[in-house]
């Protein structure tokens, strides 16, 4: 075994967070990371104890109904962990600089947003799902029909952690596109809605966020797309389909593909969005949903045209393109 030679640079390991380096010549990233910084908020500025008031004007089943809608949301909004291994993978990776620091914010956006659904569930109805005794059999599937859409999330999770071995992080991060985009509409839309103000305000600082994020896929985009092979290309049709696949569920209604869900899944889903609505919590009607996927199809697409990256076919919606199969392994986008 061969003695250390101090007297030469030292030889690192690959895929490692050592050494540190610094770079800051991408403008672009810079001022988004700057933004990123700007626009946090925290949210326990929405006054829970007014939204607690109002829950104690509705009845049980409204009040179900409101916690099941943020239930739902939690599954795609659980996305801290996700961003967390991106921020490592980044790292690893000796990425630009800006682009690890607007990682890190987005880091805590998730985890502000996965706050405030299991702030705003324990408003409405403490300990839902787990801690819930259902009182008749449209209770019952509504608790199973959370239960197991977070078992799809965990499905989900080990695909997102296989990605890493197949796809480079450009191919990763510009996936997310389809999620970003279609979150930035829903949520606007749903604060613009909603007669309770404090959810109207949580929406509101939510699309912030989700517009920046989107701002954030564009940019990994227009910087990398000029240097994918055209398997890469591919990737990303596959997974800008995935997309909308994964969030379909509850920004449309749930394609055949990935979801493993009960047989009674969309009938109670209605149910729920009905009382929900009977409630003045706004949900977007199945008419203004597909108008939400069109608008986000026509900003993701546009920006795919313009470095030759073929949109995928979206039957759902009568919109042709590239037909490709979504598999489970395939599941990596994030809301």
């Amino acid at each position: 075994m061969s003695e250390t030679d101090y007297t030469k640079d030292p030889v690192y390991p690959e895929a490692n967070v050592y050494p540190p380096r610094w770079n800051f010549d991408n403008e672009r990233a810079w001022q988004l990371y700057r933004r990123a910084k700007r626009e946090q908020w925290d949210e326990e500025e929405i006054n829970w104890e007014k939204v607690r008031e109002i829950a104690s004007g509705l009845d049980r089943k409204q009040r179900l109904a409101i916690a099941y809608w943020w239930s739902l949301l939690s599954n795609f909004d659980n996305a801290t962990p996700v961003f967390a291994h991106s921020v490592i993978k980044a790292f690893e990776h000796h990425l630009d600089t800006a682009v690890r620091g607007i990682l890190t914010t987005i880091t805590y956006d998730e985890n502000r947003h996965n706050m405030t659904c299991g702030l705003a569930i324990d408003s409405m109805m403490r300990g839902f799902p787990f801690n819930f005794k259902p009182q008749d059999d449209l209770e019952r599937k509504a608790m199973l029909n959370v239960e197991w859409t977070w078992y799809n999330g965990s499905r989900y999770w080990k695909a997102y952690l296989e990605a890493y071995k197949k796809y480079t992080l450009d191919v990763l991060f510009t996936s997310f596109m389809m999620g970003e985009a279609a979150a930035t509409t829903v949520f606007t839309t749903m604060s613009q809605g909603s007669k309770i103000d404090e959810f109207s305000k949580a929406f509101r600082k939510t699309a912030v966020d989700e517009t920046r994020h989107y701002a954030f896929t564009h940019l990994i985009m227009t910087d990398n797309a000029s240097k994918m092979s055209d398997e890469q290309k591919r990737m990303v049709t596959k997974q800008v389909r995935a997309g909308f696949v994964f969030l379909s569920l509850i920004t449309f209604k749930p394609p055949k593909e990935f979801w493993k869900l009960p047989p009674w899944f969309e009938e109670v889903n209605e149910k729920m969005e009905d009382l929900a609505r009977s409630a003045g919590f706004y949900i977007p009607d199945l008419k203004e949903k597909e108008k939400s996927w069109r608008t986000a199809i026509i900003r993701v697409g546009s920006t795919l045209a313009r470095y030759n990256v073929k949109l995928p076919a979206f039957p759902e919606l009568g919109v042709t393109g590239e037909e490709v199969e979504v598999s489970e392994e395939d599941m990596v986008p994030i809301f």
